[in-house]
């Protein structure tokens, strides 16, 4: 039988099961080449990522170094599926919920939107160089008076000779002080929000990173301000006409990934636990041999096997193009509602070492609620799911 790692792990002579998925046998779920892609990507995380990420998430800087070793790989090239994509996610989040976060950027939302709503030569310009991780882009839709109600942005495009002159504000755009972004801006001749690509060094173009921010720190969220930027016409995406037929399409194929990374942070948060409560000893005896740890423990097992069910199943149904917008929104919900119980409780099991970055949990309990937050809120997923489920729309 394929197994990754044999990780029944032993510490001091106790044992212990130190990988979740072995739990319940869930590689025996996942075909050769994905488990090649979650073994490569791990392999990765645990020698090139691990030993100095936290030394970047405590400074907020993005991980430069980081990031050009992960080059090598052409990783975005090889998953091509959302279970390969998604695992690769996992995988990463297991180490930083942020840098996992910023490879969900750069390998879909920015690429997708210019394969699926862009020109022939807009492919040929820039696709290649952002697989290669050549380039690095941001995919700026929210705006400092607009989260939840994105269809109401108020950037705006005006047509001009031989382009379109860019005008407003973006606000928490992760990358948005890379490269390249992918812009979605209301036209004031039709009101549609259409896409653009707005390269970063555009005379009228200032991003700056949002100070201050105590999740995913590593990520550069930015404050973007755009002044009169003339986007030529070749730079107009032709096929995002509107909100449904752009924004909507990406957001859905985007947040097949984000329970990904939830799972990624309970992953993490049950591997370090079992590690920390089999080592630390009180009353004489190892932590882990108490009642209430175990439960607490078991919980957080048991959440990640049913998490990742529900995850490998939608993103299954999606690559079948079978997945509904709301099937795809609730399991956003639960999987992420649930890792937050996951990371408080794997914190409270570390006692006052529980808050050392070292020790992950309270990286992991900061980065959930943004995971919570980000690809459309809890509330919204779930009332994009209940309005599925009911014929009956409680939202705009």
């Amino acid at each position: 039988m394929f197994r990754l790692n044999q990780l029944a792990g032993q510490f001091k002579e106790v044992k212990f099961l130190a990988d979740p998925l072995e739990y319940l046998q869930l590689y025996d779920m996942l075909e050769k080449d994905e488990k090649e892609i979650c073994y490569a990507v791990r392999k990765f995380a645990q020698e090139k990522a691990a030993p100095t990420i936290n030394k970047y998430v405590e400074a907020a800087e993005f991980p430069t170094e980081i990031v050009e070793a992960l080059k090598p790989l052409k990783l975005i090239h090889k998953t091509d599926t959302y279970v390969k994509t998604g695992l690769a996610y996992l995988e990463l989040a297991k180490i930083d919920a942020g840098l996992s976060t910023f490879y969900l950027l750069i390998s879909s939302l920015v690429p997708y939107s210019i394969e699926t709503f862009g020109s022939e030569l807009q492919k040929q310009k820039y696709l290649t160089r952002i697989k290669d991780m050549d380039i690095l882009g941001g995919w700026a839709l929210t705006e400092k008076e607009y989260g939840s109600d994105a269809s109401s942005i108020q950037t705006t495009v005006k047509k001009v000779q031989g382009g379109y002159l860019l005008n407003g504000n973006k606000r928490w755009i992760g990358n948005g002080n890379k490269d390249i972004l992918v812009v979605w801006a209301r036209n004031i001749e039709n009101n549609n929000i259409e896409g653009f690509i707005v390269e970063n060094k555009w005379a009228g173009v200032h991003a700056e990173p949002i100070k201050h921010k105590l999740a995913l720190r590593i990520v550069q969220n930015c404050q973007i301000t755009f002044k009169d930027v003339f986007i030529p016409d070749e730079n107009k995406m032709p096929k995002a006409k509107d909100f449904q037929n752009g924004v909507t399409q990406v957001l859905q194929h985007s947040r097949v990934g984000v329970p990904w990374i939830a799972l990624g942070i309970q992953a993490g948060v049950y591997e370090n636990v079992i590690k920390f409560t089999t080592r630390r000893k009180q009353f004489g005896k190892n932590i882990a041999g108490f009642q209430l740890q175990q439960e607490r423990l078991a919980k957080i097992l048991t959440t990640f096997q049913a998490s990742f069910l529900m995850v490998l199943q939608v993103s299954r149904l999606a690559q079948e193009k079978k997945a509904t917008l709301g099937q795809i929104a609730a399991v956003k919900a639960w999987v992420s509602d649930k890792t937050r119980e996951v990371a408080r409780l794997g914190r409270e099991m570390m006692g006052g070492d529980g808050i050392l970055i070292e020790n992950y949990c309270i990286k992991a309990l900061t980065d959930a609620e943004v995971v919570y937050t980000y690809e459309g809120s809890y509330d919204i997923n779930s009332l994009i799911a209940g309005r599925e489920i009911t014929g009956l729309a409680a939202f705009k």
